[in-house]
């Protein structure tokens, strides 16, 4: 009752009324002697000065003071909650290292107390998926999940949002058929509860995977629901990624006039968004070169393609920025928990130790008879596991080897399109011929689609080699490791330069410009530098 007081009447004014009135409410606690609430007091601090200071010192302060209090005062139940509040508080600001630390902590309150007696425990568990989801760690986020829908859930709302984010794990995956029937089962809920906000959102998804199925007649009027829901509600950015599908099935029709006008409307949507957008910048840009490709206007389209290629480079820095945080975070989430277990494990010795001895003996001696047994069967298994290993080692380097010599076929064809379309020229021929030509030779060119094919058989084959590039080049863009990918297995120059839809010349300007980002001396090459890798 208080924190809705609170929240409702003293989250958002002056400082000296909201603390006063919070002090107050801890004098009536202490005339009570109502633990749980003069906790709750610190609490809604550690609250009032996050939501108007943002990051602070004075809600950490006020955290801990709640969980110390909780703690001392043998209040198990809040001091679990008040973890999860300082996990949430550190999620919210992006230090999802100490985020993931309290949320870690709080859950281990939760076990101890029992999650049956923990009220809206399936809240926090959405709460830590929502964590997770974002982190791209969609195992845990599942995890969380499925463990919120097995206890009581207060809202249609609540149950909805868990589905409907369960489906999106299944979409991020490309389980495009379990995804459909979380979505499905999501709009079936929104529409019971008559949640007309969620009725859109769901369609959206729905139409968001018959998109990604290439069912451009099913996807387009769910996808249309979408992105008109989504400005009625404010939601620009949800608008955006819907408008941005739309202008895709129109680009796909060659209604290149209508694509252009809904990409202008994209860029203004997104103008002012308060979030990060590079992903969206990106699909904006490559789809503008696209269309002025189709149009005809290859200078325009280039000027698109540049922005498109120096978005998607910092796109690929941002990401790699969120993995290296992510591993860092498990790291030190690794270190606790190792740190928590020493801490038990010592406790217990102490008061097991003639125990522990007694029974160690007995397991030494059955351990004993059982070694030789164990020991025949798992150099028997390690066997098989390496031959199954060189075995689906060597279908992958012949997989790549077919690959490669089929990529080398298409560089015979496109010299041979070259060729034809410069004897063409010459002859002044018709320009639709030439620009049929010029097409056939365009499908032949390593597309983006192409190239995550030959990257997944590429990295069964060298399984060290994209880490270790990265590793030890740390300022590599997306383009110079599939340039390098190629210089791996030894393409020549023309070769590369027809994979990339580039020239020869272009070719040798990017080995340049890579030798200055690895920082190569004159002596060492680019091939030597990465030979060993």
């Amino acid at each position: 009752m208080a924190t809705s007081i609170y929240k409702k009447n003293f989250r958002r004014v002056p400082e000296v009324v909201a603390i006063g009135h919070l002090d107050r409410l801890t004098a009536i606690a202490r005339q009570l002697d109502d633990k749980a609430l003069e906790s709750a007091v610190f609490d809604l601090k550690a609250d009032y000065y996050a939501v108007n200071q943002k990051f602070n010192s004075k809600s950490i302060a006020y955290y801990q003071r709640a969980i110390d209090f909780a703690t001392d005062n043998k209040l198990p139940l809040y001091a679990a909650i008040y973890l999860h509040h300082e996990g949430l508080f550190y999620y919210n600001f992006k230090h999802n290292t100490k985020a993931c630390f309290y949320f870690l902590k709080a859950q281990e309150g939760f076990k101890e107390i029992g999650f049956n007696n923990v009220p809206n425990v399936s809240v926090y568990y959405s709460q830590v998926a929502d964590f997770y989801y974002h982190l791209g760690n969609y195992t845990n986020a599942e995890i969380q999940l499925q463990d919120a829908l097995k206890y009581p859930i207060n809202t249609p709302r609540d149950k909805i949002t868990i589905i409907n984010t369960l489906g999106l794990i299944r979409r991020n995956n490309q389980q495009y058929q379990q995804a459909l029937t979380y979505f499905n089962k999501a709009l079936q809920l929104a529409l019971q509860s008559n949640d007309t906000v969620w009725v859109g959102i769901a369609t959206g998804n729905i139409g968001s995977v018959y998109f990604g199925l290439g069912d451009y007649k099913r996807a387009l009027p769910a996808i249309k629901v979408d992105y008109a829901q989504s400005l009625k509600y404010g939601e620009k950015n949800n608008a955006t990624v819907a408008l941005l599908r739309l202008i895709k099935i129109n680009l796909a029709k060659n209604n290149i006039a209508q694509c252009l006008k809904q990409l202008d409307t994209a860029e203004l949507l997104i103008k002012n968004s308060a979030t990060s957008v590079l992903n969206i910048k990106t699909d904006i840009y490559d789809l503008k070169a696209q269309c002025y490709d189709k149009m005809g206007q290859p200078a325009a389209a280039l000027v698109f393609r540049k922005q498109y290629e120096v978005a998607k480079d910092s796109l690929a820095v941002q990401n790699n920025i969120a993995a290296v945080e992510l591993v860092k975070m498990q790291y030190v989430i690794g270190k606790q928990q190792a740190a928590d277990n020493r801490l038990k494990a010592q406790v217990r010795e102490r008061n097991t130790v003639f125990i522990i001895l007694f029974l160690l003996v007995i397991i030494l001696v059955l351990l004993y008879s059982r070694q030789t047994l164990k020991s025949r069967k798992d150099k028997e298994l390690m066997r098989a596991e390496k031959r199954r290993v060189d075995q689906d080692l060597k279908y992958t380097a012949m997989k790549l080897q077919t690959y490669t010599e089929h990529i080398r076929k298409n560089n015979k064809l496109i010299d041979s399109f070259k060729e034809q379309i410069d004897q063409l020229k010459n002859k002044n021929a018709d320009s639709t011929v030439v620009e049929h030509l010029e097409q056939l030779m365009q499908a032949h060119i390593m597309t983006d689609t192409n190239w995550l094919e030959f990257k997944k058989i590429f990295m069964k084959v060298y399984p060290d080699f994209l880490f270790n590039l990265k590793k030890n080049f740390l300022n590599l863009s997306e383009t110079d490791v599939r340039l390098l990918t190629l210089i791996k297995l030894q393409s020549s120059n023309k070769e590369m330069a027809n994979m990339l839809g580039i020239t020869p010349e272009g070719i040798k300007k990017a080995k340049q410009r890579l030798r200055k980002k690895m920082g190569l001396d004159g002596e060492l090459s680019i091939e030597g530098a990465i030979y060993t890798l």
